[in-house]
């Protein structure tokens, strides 16, 4: 077999690889996607009643603290904005103009700390299915 014959048999193959690549990531992901836990609103409820009752109301009124009441709170921003918020509020507060305006809107002066429990993504998960239950 001459070379040129052995490169047009194995050619193909190499020019393939790229697309399997990108085919087994798409996989990997579908895979990641489908063994990641569903966000629970039993639990998200018992996280809020634990931490965020402290400060939060789940009606339209604000609390003692000055901080928003949360029934609705899926209405006036959606779950990207409120994950990003939950995430890092003394951060997310400096980037994001809505952010800074719910900051502003307290009449003590107060921000939401940036909380240990809510660096995990599926507490913020949860936390935002029960949030949507506030209707």
């Amino acid at each position: 077999m001459h070379l040129r014959q052995l490169i047009i048999l194995i050619l193909p193959f190499f020019l393939s690889i790229p697309a399997l690549a990108e085919d087994a990531a798409v996989a990997t992901e579908a895979v990641k996607v489908a063994e990641a836990p569903q966000a629970d609103v039993k639990r998200g409820k018992e996280i809020f009643d634990g931490i965020c009752t402290h400060c939060h109301r789940i009606d339209y009124e604000d609390s003692a603290v000055g901080c928003p009441g949360l029934k609705d709170v899926l209405t006036r921003h959606d779950a990207v904005w409120l994950n990003q918020w939950l995430q890092g509020p003394e951060t997310f507060s400096k980037q994001d103009e809505t952010a800074k305006a719910v900051v502003e809107a307290n009449p003590y002066g107060l921000i939401m700390p940036t909380l240990p429990e809510m660096q995990i993504e599926q507490n913020r998960k949860d936390i935002i299915e029960y949030l949507k239950t506030l209707k």
